[in-house]
């Protein structure tokens, strides 16, 4: 569960409103900045989802390993498995909405660029912005 609450830092995703007033107002200082930081920041998300998914993977297939295959388990045994396979569910849960908050994020960034492109780098944008 440590490694779960490391992508949670790592997944800390960027707030919108900088990157959307940026291009908004045609802040060339601001948007190259935020393009130069963000392969940065999904190499570590990217780094760290990994190794959650790994330790995931791993701890479920040591805890199926060790559950008895030919003799029934017993009831505490059981009930012991079956939590432990829920918290693995319940992370691999939390896994999966990090990675779908974090490509929305990456959608939205990725229009906010085209956005700049195409309106602030050929002076395109009002005046008064």
């Amino acid at each position: 569960m440590m490694l779960l609450a490391a992508l949670m830092v790592a997944a800390d995703v960027p707030d919108p409103a900088p990157a959307l007033a940026a291009v908004k107002t045609c802040d060339r200082g601001e948007m190259k900045t935020l393009i130069g930081n963000e392969p940065h920041r999904r190499t570590e998300f990217a780094a760290a989802a990994y190794a959650e998914q790994r330790a995931i993977a791993q701890e479920r297939s040591t805890l199926l390993a060790a559950a008895p295959t030919g003799a029934p388990a017993s009831a505490s045994g059981q009930a012991t498995t079956a939590t432990a396979l829920a918290q693995l569910d319940a992370r691999q849960k939390l896994l999966d909405d990090a990675r779908a908050t974090e490509k929305s994020w990456r959608d939205l960034f990725d229009e906010v660029r085209a956005d700049y492109l195409a309106n602030c780098t050929t002076g395109k944008r009002n005046a008064e912005n």
